[in-house]
């Protein structure tokens, strides 16, 4: 479970979350939903431990990580696969060798066990045949991908985060990566995807937050989602959310 208590944080003199309560289970499938700048990644970053609230505390299975030392986190983040919006893959390096890194960094495994697992990593999320490119040669579905690979290499997450994983694709590579996130979930690991593609929210995710001026503007499933009398809401879905095929 994932809570957070009474919440706030800001960037400088702009506040983003304001007094937020709120409790996730590591089995759901929750879309993050809002504007450029209404706080939906940092939600992700505060899960991290990667920024401190202002106020308020954020507990992880009960355990109160707000002050924990850096040292200290590394347990916590095993606890969640990562995927953040640019996905951060090492130009220099090629597929293989960006998932076979943390392999080599924070396991003993033998070049022969890294090998397999990579080639098993990328196999379970479609992009086997793409081990010895470049990232600069990968389309940008399979660059997804292999982020998400690369995620995987250490272990079996308890939980996903996503940072707008369809963003800047065609409508096929977002269909392809949705797919992909409602696979990794069905046995009983959740998700938290953060977008503002309302159309792909709703192929993945059975719970939708609304964030808005820092607060939590709406907490339920699709039906109250689509049928909210909220303007700000009904505004967004009817300008951002079907303007897109997506998934």
């Amino acid at each position: 479970m994932i809570v957070f208590d009474g919440v706030s944080f800001s960037y400088g003199s702009r506040r983003v979350l304001r007094d937020v309560h709120l409790s996730v289970g590591f089995h759901e499938r929750v879309a993050v939903l809002g504007g450029s700048g209404e706080g939906k990644t940092t939600i992700l970053r505060l899960i991290l431990g990667l920024i401190k609230p202002d106020e308020g505390r954020i507990l992880i299975e009960g355990d109160d990580i707000t002050a924990k030392r850096e040292e200290e986190l590394r347990d916590v983040r095993m606890k969640f696969s990562i995927v953040f919006q640019e996905g951060a893959l090492f130009d220099s390096l090629d597929v293989k060798e960006n998932v076979a890194y943390c392999l080599r960094e924070y396991t003993s495994m033998s070049e022969e066990e890294i090998d397999s697992r990579v080639r098993e990593i990328l196999g379970s999320v479609g992009v086997e045949q793409a081990i010895h490119l470049m990232p600069e040669e990968l389309s940008g579905g399979m660059h997804r991908r292999v982020s998400i690979a690369r995620s995987l290499a250490l272990g079996t997450p308890k939980m996903f985060l996503y940072d707008e994983p369809t963003t800047g694709l065609d409508p096929v590579n977002a269909d392809n990566i949705c797919r992909l996130i409602a696979d990794l979930s069905k046995d009983g690991r959740g998700f938290i995807m953060v977008t503002h593609k309302v159309s792909d929210a709703l192929k993945v995710a059975d719970r939708f937050i609304f964030l808005k001026d820092g607060s939590l503007l709406f907490d339920g499933d699709s039906r109250g989602l689509l049928h909210t009398d909220a303007p700000e809401i009904r505004m967004f879905i009817e300008e951002i959310g079907h303007q897109g095929q997506g998934c």
